[in-house]
C-alpha cells in the first residue's frame, strides 16, 4: 500500500509518498514541491503533477494550513477517542464565528493529561475534499502536520524543545510522546519568540533549543535559545525528490504518514465527512457473496418455517388421535387433564394384576380365540379366578369354539346362555373361574 501525503500550506504543495510495509514500516518513494495562487489552479496542478496510479492501492491524506484550524486546551474526564469525538462538537459549539457554522473537530492528547481540540468549518473541509476528489487524489483523512511534529524529534533532549516552521509551532518535554504545547503562527516574524517567553512565565516551560523544518525561515530569538535545523530523519536521507527540494521538507509528510500507520492521526474527516470510498468499494466487491449469502439465509428461514409447520401439524393429528382413542376408552369422562398419561396409568393398572393374574393378559387370551364371527363384547368381569363374557355373535357355534379354547387352556366354563336375535345374532353369556372341573 502507498501512503501518499499532500501537505497544503497557503501558497504552495508539498506531495510525499511512501511505501507501507507490514503494520508500520514505511520506505519513501518520491516527492515534489508546488506553488500555486487559488484553488481553481490548485486542481490544475493535482491533475497534471500528481503521480500516475499503480498497481498498488493508494491512500492519500490531505494537512490542512495550521491557518485554518482553530487549537483549544480542554480538560476532560474522558480518553476514549470516539466519545471525545462526540463531545467535542458541543464543547466548542460556542466557538463558532456565526451560530449556523458547523463544526468538524478532533483531538490529540497533551503531556499534562489533557487534550488539544482543534476544529475547522465544515464547509472548508468539505470543499478540499471535493477539489482533490474531482482531481483523482480523494483524501482518506484530513488533518494538520504540526500535531504530529514530536514524531521527528531528535533523541537525548535535555530540556524542553520546540519545532517550527513558517506556520506553526510545537513544543514539547524530553521522554515524552505527547507534545505539551502546539499554536499556529502569523506572518510576525517576533510572534515565535513571543509564544516561548509566554511559555516560560505562564507554565514554567523554559524551551532551550528550536528546531526549524524551513532552516530558511528567519526567527529572531534570545541568544539563550539554541536555533538550528531540525536533523533530517534516516529514513529519508535516500529520499528522491524533484528539483531542488531537500530531504528535509518531506519530514513532516513524513511524521503524519508514521501518525497514520500507529491509527493517532488527528482527522478533521470524521462524522458526516468520513470517509466511506473503501467501505462502498467492499460492498460492491462483496455483492454477489452477500446477495447468495442472503438468499441462503431466506432459504434457511423457509426450510426451518416449513419443517415448523410441519411438526406442528402432525402433533396437531397426534394430539387428536389420542383424544379420540381417550374418548372410546372413557366415554363417561367428560374432561381430561392428560389424555396419554391417563391411558398409560390404566395400562399399568392392568398389567399389575390381581393376585398374580394379569387383566391384560387375559384381554389378549380372549381377542386372539374370539375368532370373526364374535363381533362384540359388551360386558367383561374379571377378578383373577373367575370370569363374565357377554357379547354378539353371528352363530352359536363361534360361541361354543370360544368356550371350547377356554377349557383347553385351563379354565373352567359353565355352558353359554345363547338368546337369537331377530337379525339372526346371538346374544351369549360365558362364565368361568380356573382350575375344576367343567360343568
Amino acid at each position: 500500500m502507498i501512503i501518499q501525503v499532500i501537505l497544503l500550506t497557503e501558497h504552495d504543495l508539498t506531495c510525499a509518498r511512501f511505501r507501507r510495509s507490514g503494520r508500520a514500516s514505511l520506505s519513501p518513494l518520491s516527492g515534489f514541491k508546488l506553488p500555486y495562487a487559488d484553488h481553481a489552479e490548485l486542481r490544475a496542478l493535482l491533475q497534471e503533477h500528481l503521480p500516475p496510479a499503480t498497481a498498488e492501492e493508494i491512500r492519500t491524506i490531505l494537512a490542512l494550513p495550521p491557518v485554518l484550524v482553530a487549537l483549544r486546551e480542554l480538560n476532560l474526564p474522558i480518553t476514549d477517542r470516539r466519545k471525545v469525538r462526540a463531545v467535542l462538537p458541543l464543547e466548542l459549539s460556542a466557538e463558532a464565528a456565526q451560530p449556523e457554522q458547523e463544526l468538524v473537530c478532533d483531538s490529540v492528547p497533551l503531556d499534562g493529561g489533557t487534550i488539544l481540540a482543534g476544529w475547522a468549518s465544515r464547509t472548508v473541509v468539505s470543499d478540499l475534499i471535493t477539489l482533490f476528489a474531482d482531481a483523482g487524489a480523494e483524501p482518506e483523512a484530513v488533518t494538520v502536520d504540526c500535531l504530529h511534529w514530536q514524531l521527528l524529534a531528535p533523541e537525548q533532549q535535555s530540556g524542553p524543545f520546540a519545532i517550527c516552521d513558517r506556520q506553526a509551532v510545537l513544543v514539547c518535554r524530553p521522554g515524552s510522546t505527547a507534545p505539551a504545547y502546539c499554536r499556529s503562527l502569523g506572518s510576525d516574524n517576533d510572534e515565535l519568540g513571543r509564544t516561548l517567553t509566554a511559555l516560560e512565565l505562564a507554565r514554567n516551560l523554559p524551551v532551550q533549543r528550536v528546531f526549524q523544518l524551513d532552516p530558511e525561515f528567519p526567527v529572531e530569538l534570545p541568544a539563550s535559545i539554541i536555533v538550528e535545523p531540525l536533523p533530517v530523519p534516516a529514513l529519508l536521507e535516500q529520499t528522491t525528490t524533484s528539483g531542488s527540494l531537500p530531504p528535509l521538507a518531506l519530514a513532516a509528510p513524513l511524521a503524519v504518514a508514521e501518525a497514520y500507520c500507529s491509527n493517532t492521526l488527528f482527522n478533521l474527516r470524521n462524522g458526516s465527512l468520513a470517509w466511506s470510498r473503501q467501505r462502498n468499494q467492499l460492498l460492491r466487491r462483496h455483492r454477489l457473496p452477500l446477495l447468495l449469502a442472503a438468499v441462503l439465509a431466506i432459504l434457511l428461514v423457509v426450510a426451518s418455517g416449513t419443517h415448523w409447520y410441519l411438526l406442528t401439524r402432525d402433533l396437531a393429528s397426534l394430539n387428536g388421535s389420542v383424544a379420540r382413542i381417550y374418548r372410546e376408552i372413557f366415554p363417561t369422562r367428560t374432561k381430561a387433564v392428560d389424555e396419554v398419561a391417563e391411558i398409560k396409568a390404566e395400562i399399568r393398572r392392568l398389567q399389575g394384576g390381581i393376585a398374580g393374574h394379569s387383566p391384560l393378559a387375559f384381554l389378549v387370551d380372549i381377542a386372539a380365540m374370539k375368532g370373526d364371527e364374535i363381533t362384540l363384547f359388551s360386558e367383561i368381569e374379571y377378578d383373577g379366578s373367575r370370569f363374565l363374557l357377554k357379547g354378539d355373535s353371528r352363530s352359536s357355534t363361534a360361541v361354543n369354539t370360544l368356550r371350547q379354547r377356554l377349557l383347553a387352556t385351563g379354565w373352567s366354563v359353565e355352558q353359554a346362555d345363547l338368546t337369537n336375535r331377530p337379525d339372526g345374532n346371538v346374544l351369549f353369556v360365558l362364565k368361568g373361574q380356573r382350575g375344576g372341573t367343567s360343568p
